[in-house]
């Protein structure tokens, strides 16, 4: 059988009974919200995963799943606790990523023998380099992509005594921008609402955003005039954007919460070069075109602090 199917519930599945009895199933399953292992009975009989499977928050108890023994993709697992039960038959996967998870060892994949294509491993604090290195030199193999970096970052230094400071705490900033014209920090908040590229020339100096930052429904992807801004210290926000991409932000490295609620036309996160932190958590609200996959390659090379959810529109 095959198909992409997601599964958002804290109860049985009906999504998931079109499976009861499969053992080979040729889709990708993303697994979120479960509250137990009878959210996913019917798939007790699966043996093989053609495509990935997927596990946001899943439960301790994954009793259903024990028949399972080859992924041909992408075991991805976020925010688990620091044991699982009902893996242990899994031999190979393609990809093992590890986002957020209590792990302190590889004993929930005692039957693993190789890893084919790719391990990243992300903010796992119970696991030390010598683990994740011990267990990725005997299980990964020859060639592929290996990426461990569990430790978690300092903060980041206060801006310079030498930055422009304008703006208050409570100060949120919409068109026009002028009151932020050669302003390197700006304390407050900013909301670019149907705005077009000219009128953000007035935030050109900006490196920093102490607040939040939020693109609503934009009628540009030309953001050039903030190519110098580095942090964002609240939210990031984009809703309804309205181009595959967006130029611009190539200098943010930081934000403090990073929150896709409606994706519009984006198709990717290329145009994010520079981020590699997000302090607090990370809510990813997926709508066509934008794909998990797209997804999933911006979580693998970001250090979140907090939560990642993953949903889906469609």
């Amino acid at each position: 059988m095959g198909a992409n199917l997601l599964q958002d519930t804290t109860g049985p599945a009906p999504e998931l009974e079109r499976l009861r009895g499969c053992t080979r199933f040729l889709g990708t399953l993303h697994l979120l919200g479960l509250g137990g292992p009878e959210a996913i009975d019917a798939l007790t009989d699966l043996r093989e995963i053609e495509g990935s499977l997927l596990l946001y928050s899943p439960p301790q108890d994954l009793g259903p799943l024990s028949n399972l023994t080859r992924i041909e993709g992408r075991l991805l697992v976020v925010t688990a606790p620091e044991a699982l039960r009902g893996l242990e038959s899994i031999q190979y996967v393609s990809g093992l990523w590890l986002y957020q998870s209590g792990f302190a060892d590889f004993s929930w994949l005692p039957a693993l023998a190789e890893i084919g294509a790719s391990m990243i491993a992300r903010r796992n604090a119970s696991l030390t380099a010598e683990a994740l290195e011990s267990f990725a030199s005997s299980h990964v193999r020859s060639g592929a992509l290996v990426s461990l970096t569990n430790a978690v970052p300092k903060e980041p230094p206060d801006p310079d005594a030498d930055a422009v400071v304008c703006g208050q705490p409570g100060d949120l900033l919409i068109e026009p921008y002028t009151s932020a014209a050669g302003c390197t920090r700006f304390r407050g908040s900013i909301h670019l609402s149907d705005t077009t590229a000219g009128a953000l020339e007035p935030l050109s100096s900006l490196v920093h955003i102490d607040g939040s930052l939020t693109l609503f429904r934009n009628h540009t992807d030309d953001f050039t005039a903030l190519r110098n801004l580095r942090r964002v210290g609240a939210n990031f926000q984009m809703h309804l954007l309205e181009g595959p991409g967006l130029d611009g932000f190539d200098a943010l490295a930081e934000v403090g919460e990073l929150r896709l609620v409606s994706s519009g036309e984006l198709t990717g996160f290329d145009w994010l070069p520079a981020l590699t932190r997000v302090r607090e958590s990370a809510l990813m609200v997926r709508g066509s075109p934008l794909s998990m996959e797209a997804i999933e390659s911006l979580l693998s090379r970001l250090d979140i602090g907090g939560e990642t959810a993953v949903m889906a529109l469609d």
